[in-house]
């Protein structure tokens, strides 16, 4: 089925504008030289839903992701933007919760006040954006098939990219901007999603076709040929962030990219796709690759990073909304809003603890001095590791393993006391900052 499908892409492609390459007139008109990043937001548009058990349900399995006030937090993130005026907005990917047209609409209509004041929004789609046969609407105990996002749709939701394209990909929805005279931003489609509407579940993996691959190489060579450094964004990962959770998430043909990358210098890729905060060099160490993953906007804290170029420097920095002081000052009184972060840290918390309690419930652990204390443990370390704070010292990290409660974990779920192992062993670089020399 899935060569079937590879066979139908290549065949017949995307009727989108087609492989172009324009003048130089497409640069970037560079206000400044700070830039957001933005990433799996999954937003699901108020219109399509109500507080009935079908989206009950839907809130229950959803990671910790915050589905309530996705509208007032995504507005806050506007009027900060709104204030500092970066140069554009980089969404890389998993913009809606399951592909919903309705979603793509009123997500671009609630981030269109930045572009008044000259931000440009650069997306780029994640593996729940194009025909997801997922994308429902849900109406007390019933939910229905709704219209799915399309690539023309895509494209018509969040065209800045499109319009200031140098070159566009006729196999995908990547394309390449010229920024400025020393970077070029290059958009990369990583997404294998069907040709026309689904009715199955979004396809978690990703990989970059040998046709896009191609396009990738000759916008990396006119890159070589002026001295320019090309950046790169998109959804899935280049690398293994975690050695429990990486199927689905790494690119199936990561090496090739990554060998493609090296040959041409790139010096950082920016993704999403596994909600944790993680920067990491090529563990190989045969690339001088670095990959920056910004956690998902959905989660506590709102994150998302703050990059800055400048001729001889790449730096990035994680940022986060505070919607707390953006209630607070437009006189919001609903204690979710006005106390929201403590609200998302509750929610990603519970989330944790809850796969602790499943697990260890299925190994017929009924003590609650042994699920309580275990649970807890899951909740941090999970809410350290997806907010890109598992720095942990020698000492804490010692602290831990000696705990009733990992001591315990590995005696019900090897799986969860291997979980917590990998987070709190977390070598990579620091997971906030990052500062680069081209």
């Amino acid at each position: 089925m899935k060569k079937m499908l590879t066979i139908l892409l290549i065949l017949f492609g995307f009727v989108l504008t087609g492989c172009h390459t324009s003048t130089e007139a497409n640069q970037f008109k560079l206000k400044n030289n700070t830039f957001w990043i933005a990433t799996d937001i999954h937003f699901i548009a108020p219109s399509l839903h109500d507080d009935g058990k079908e989206f009950q349900f839907i809130k229950g399995t959803a990671a910790g992701k915050d589905l309530d006030y996705q509208e007032e937090s995504l507005t806050a993130f506007v009027a900060k933007a709104k204030k500092v005026k970066p140069a554009a907005i980089i969404l890389t990917g998993d913009l809606t919760l399951n592909g919903e047209k309705q979603s793509a609409k009123e997500m671009a209509e609630i981030l269109a006040p930045v572009k008044k004041t000259g931000t440009k929004i650069l997306a780029i789609p994640g593996n729940h954006d194009i025909f997801d046969g997922w994308a429902r609407k849900y109406q007390g105990d019933t939910k229905e098939r709704i219209a799915q996002i399309s690539p023309t749709d895509f494209k018509e939701f969040f065209p800045d990219g499109y319009k200031l394209a140098t070159s566009t990909d006729s196999e995908s929805l990547s394309y390449a901007i010229k920024i400025d005279k020393k970077y070029d931003f290059i958009f990369l489609d990583t997404n294998e999603y069907p040709i026309q509407t689904s009715r199955a579940q979004p396809h978690t993996g990703g990989q970059v076709k040998d046709e896009t691959l191609n396009w990738l190489e000759k916008r990396l060579q006119i890159a070589e040929s002026k001295n320019k450094v090309p950046i790169l964004f998109m959804h899935h990962n280049l690398f293994i962030h975690n050695p429990l959770v990486y199927k689905g998430y790494v690119l199936s043909n990561a090496q090739t990219l990554k060998s493609l990358l090296a040959k041409y210098q790139v010096p950082v890729v920016f993704s999403g796709h596994i909600h944790a905060q993680d920067i990491m060099k090529d563990p190989t160490g045969k690339t001088d690759i670095t990959e920056v993953v910004t956690s998902s906007f959905a989660i506590a804290d709102h994150a998302y990073g703050e990059l800055k170029l400048t001729p001889g420097k790449i730096s990035y920095h994680r940022q986060t909304v505070d919607v707390d002081a953006w209630a607070k000052e437009n006189k919001m009184t609903a204690k979710n809003i006005r106390q929201h972060n403590a609200y998302l840290k509750e929610l990603f918390f519970k989330d944790g603890q809850r796969l602790a309690y499943q697990q260890l419930l299925d190994q017929n652990v009924r003590d609650e001095n042994i699920l309580a204390p275990a649970a807890k443990l899951v909740g941090e370390v999970n809410y350290n590791y997806f907010t890109g704070q598992d720095d942990y010292s020698s000492k804490k990290r010692e602290q831990i393993k000696q705990s009733f409660a990992y001591k315990e974990l590995g005696k019900y779920s090897p799986f969860l006391q291997k979980y917590i192992d990998s987070a709190i062993n977390d070598t990579n670089l620091a997971d906030q900052k990052l500062v680069i020399k081209p």
